[in-house]
């Protein structure tokens, strides 16, 4: 803790009493001299009433006065106030005196006649100790502050050894616990152990506070009586001045009532994108066997005409494997299908994926722009192509009045607090840009879902599971994909792959579902 500078002469005041005259003023002017504020008073009954108005700091006084003594003013003003600062100055040295003095508690003796240093000494140790005493009532005041701040905490608050051995617990902590504070000191937060937070989250905390560092995590622990709770949690230690830990501080927060929410919401948004998905596929599969149907009927119709019975079976036939292909994109959107990763460059995968989709597109170009270090990446070829295709085909969809793709590739390094909620490390990070008409800001957050879509719906264009599946592919491959969008100006893709460090190619190999 800081300590604050001793108060200089005129930060405090001394009631000075003594009925001489002479000697009054000597010791005034002398005083006054040393910078001293002082409040003088002529007998003992005076300098009580001045001391109940101005509560000075320190009182000097003489014994033998009129009306009043000077033992018997001290012992009025220490019935008033324990601490004070009393020095007697004093002629007699009777024993009966000393005694009064001392059952009084006295602080200080003078003896007369004055001599100035030693009343200046005196003054100076009665100083020191008004000095000590305004300390000890600002941390009284800012410990009573700490505590009543702690105590009246919305959170749950818990101050333990460095065993883990609870030396308190706030009020919120045993109204939220429903253990009274008497039941939780002396024992450990291991009374709130539900068994459903994992050892390895036990094990970090204790490392992490140990070395000196806060802990932050979230744990599912038990009230007193069985019920569960989650508890957003953050421990920090309270260190001496030479560093070694002393206590650790918790502070908990009840999140129940949040999770509960943010699971119905979860469920809500869960229910809806199967919703959609539901009425997406009926949607479409129901287009696709009307037409199967229709031609087939038709067909019926024309059994004297060969070539249009086989012309309307051949439509029939194509609209069967476009409801095949819807079959195996969903497929693939809800287990991926099968996918065969082995170390691979994307450069070769993204321009022979952009080629294909802008053949016969004049109206649009592309731009890109890999870097020629760019490291390989574990992929399953056909399905990274099949994302590459998606997102050149919802960039061309996009552009309808032409305009340019912009492809990018480069290496970074994702840190631990990126956003991007990926582990940290080495990434290929490749950046589709479409100059088209933009996304708008309240569908943004939706693109990903499957079959939700601004396009029209039919057979051809609003199947709707193209981004779906980018981001399912992507995720497979432990990596992340993210859309950012400005109406007018065109959409960006962010697709983030796990670098591999230059390496031999290893055989090809199955990946782990």
């Amino acid at each position: 803790m800081t300590m604050t500078s001793p108060p200089s002469p005129d930060d405090l005041t001394i009631l000075y009493v003594e009925d001489e005259t002479t000697t009054r003023e000597q010791v005034k002017r002398m005083l006054g001299l040393r910078g001293y504020r002082l409040i003088v008073a002529e007998n003992g009954r005076e300098g009580v009433e001045l001391y109940q108005t101005h509560t000075p700091d320190i009182v000097l006084t003489d014994i033998m006065m009129p009306l009043m003594s000077g033992l018997d003013m001290a012992r009025e003003i220490r019935s008033r106030t324990r601490d004070a600062q009393i020095i007697v100055m004093t002629a007699f040295n009777d024993i009966d005196y000393l005694l009064q003095a001392i059952d009084i508690g006295i602080n200080q003796f003078v003896l007369k006649p004055v001599a100035f240093q030693k009343l200046y000494e005196a003054i100076e140790r009665s100083i020191g100790v008004v000095t000590m005493q305004r300390q000890l009532r600002r941390q009284n005041e800012h410990i009573r502050l700490l505590s009543n701040a702690l105590e009246q905490s919305p959170s749950m608050a818990i101050i333990t050894d460095t065993t883990g051995a609870i030396e308190y617990v706030n009020r919120k902590f045993c109204e939220i616990t429903g253990f009274d504070a008497d039941e939780a000191i002396g024992r450990t937060p291991r009374i709130l152990k539900s068994g459903e937070t994992s050892p390895e989250v036990y094990q970090d905390l204790w490392s992490t506070i140990l070395q000196g560092s806060e802990w932050h995590g979230s744990m599912r622990n038990r009230k007193k009586n069985g019920d569960l709770f989650w508890e957003n949690v953050s421990i920090s230690p309270l260190k001496a001045p030479d560093g070694s830990l002393l206590k650790f501080i918790k502070n908990g927060e009840d999140v129940t009532r949040q999770r509960k929410l943010e699971a119905e919401s979860l469920r809500s948004r869960k229910m809806e994108a199967i919703g959609i998905l539901a009425g997406g596929m009926a949607h479409d599969f129901n287009n696709l066997l009307q037409v199967i149907l229709g031609y087939i009927s038709l067909a019926k119709l024309h059994v004297n005409s060969p070539q249009t019975i086989v012309e309307m079976l051949e439509t029939a036939e194509q609209t069967s494997l476009r409801a095949k292909e819807l079959s195996l994109r969903l497929l693939a959107f809800s287990k991926g299908g099968d996918s065969f990763v082995h170390p691979a460059p994307l450069a070769p995968l993204v321009t022979s994926a952009i080629a294909a989709v802008l053949r016969g597109k004049p109206a649009i170009t592309s731009e890109v722009t890999i870097a020629p270090d760019l490291h390989r990446v574990r992929m399953d070829d056909s399905q990274m192509e099949q994302t590459f295709s998606n997102l050149a085909v919802n960039a061309v969809e996009a552009m309808a009045r032409g305009g340019t793709l912009r492809i990018t590739g480069e290496n970074v390094t994702i840190g631990e607090q990126d956003p991007l909620a990926l582990p940290a490390g080495e990434y290929v990070h490749l950046a589709f840009h479409d100059t088209g008409t933009g996304i708008p800001p309240e569908n943004l957050p939706r693109i990903f879902d499957p079959y939700f879509t601004t396009k029209e719906m039919g057979s051809q264009k609003g199947m709707g599971l193209s981004l779906a599946l980018c981001h399912s592919i992507v995720r497979k491959h432990k990596g992340a994909i993210t859309a950012e969008s400005t109406p007018d100006t065109g959409a960006t893709f962010h697709i983030y792959l796990p670098a591999l460090a230059d390496e031999p190619t290893t055989p090809h190999e199955t990946a782990s579902p």
